[in-house]
């Protein structure tokens, strides 16, 4: 019977011992791991929720991290999951109430945090960190908010000696809306707008008017879009109110303007 010698016994040892060091150190995964966020800026709508994904780039569990969502810096807290439960005591003022935890992946590295009632000012930049002991990583978010409009209202007016001024006004619109006026042929006609932002709610008023040269025109119209909203989702904003433009006395045409917090008011004594 051939007898084992000391190198024989070495090498497996050594391996034996590189495989259990791998192990330690890589554990579930999690010593080493890497967040991720969504790849392009995401679309949220006034008045609606909107959630800020984050997950893990292995699929590895993300039991027992810290979870965390701020703005600018790590102070400006909007929702922190920790221990399994979620953590107001550091949340900014303007997200108390208004934020909730979707942890239903977290066994596989996903959760997000929904934000809800979405204003104009949760419009920027955020960053999620998934944090474990002292290992961590974090991936920013970028959120671009929309807002849609009001129904475009139409007055038009005849005066002696200013002659035909047709308006076109409506509110709740962010960012600053896109206008265009028509006449009966299709085409453009030259404008004045006026802007105004509501300090309570960052909504856009808009105040745009012209005024026709030929009387026998013949008709407007006045179309207001978003440049972050595609077309089909505008429709029913961009109006085709068709005015007949003749002396005639002042009249109003058209649908009524939505209250969004900002008045055109304001704006009509420009």
């Amino acid at each position: 019977m051939a007898r084992a010698h000391p190198g024989d016994v070495i090498l497996p040892s050594i391996l034996v011992s590189f495989i259990l060091l791998q192990l330690l150190t890589s554990g579930n995964g999690k010593s080493d791991f890497l967040v991720l966020g969504p790849p392009h800026p995401l679309l949220a709508i006034v008045g609606q929720d909107k959630e800020l994904p984050c997950k893990l780039s292995l699929n590895i569990s993300a039991e027992g991290m810290e979870l965390r969502w701020y703005r600018d810096k790590p102070s400006s807290v909007v929702h922190v999951y920790k221990n399994g439960e979620d953590v107001y005591d550091e949340q900014m003022t303007e997200y108390k109430g208004r934020t909730s935890f979707n942890g239903s992946h977290v066994a596989r590295g996903e959760a997000a945090v929904k934000i809800h009632n979405i204003t104009v000012f949760d419009n920027g930049t955020y960053h999620c960190v998934f944090k474990e002991y002292t290992s961590h990583s974090q991936a920013t978010l970028w959120l671009k908010v929309a807002g849609r409009g009001s129904s475009p209202r139409i007055r038009v007016t005849d005066t002696q000696d200013k002659g035909i001024r047709a308006e076109c006004t409506s509110a709740g619109w962010y960012p600053e809306p896109k206008v265009e006026w028509l006449d009966l042929k299709g085409q453009p006609v030259s404008a004045e707008s006026h802007f105004s932002v509501s300090a309570s709610t960052g909504l856009v008023a808009l105040l745009s008017i012209v005024t026709p040269q030929d009387t026998a025109v013949g008709g407007l119209t006045c179309s207001i879009s978003n440049p972050l909203l595609p077309e089909k989702d505008t429709e029913f904003l961009a109006a085709a109110v068709k005015v007949p433009v003749s002396r005639a006395h002042t009249r109003n045409v058209g649908q009524s303007v939505q209250s969004h917090g900002s008045s055109i008011k304001s704006l009509e004594s420009l």
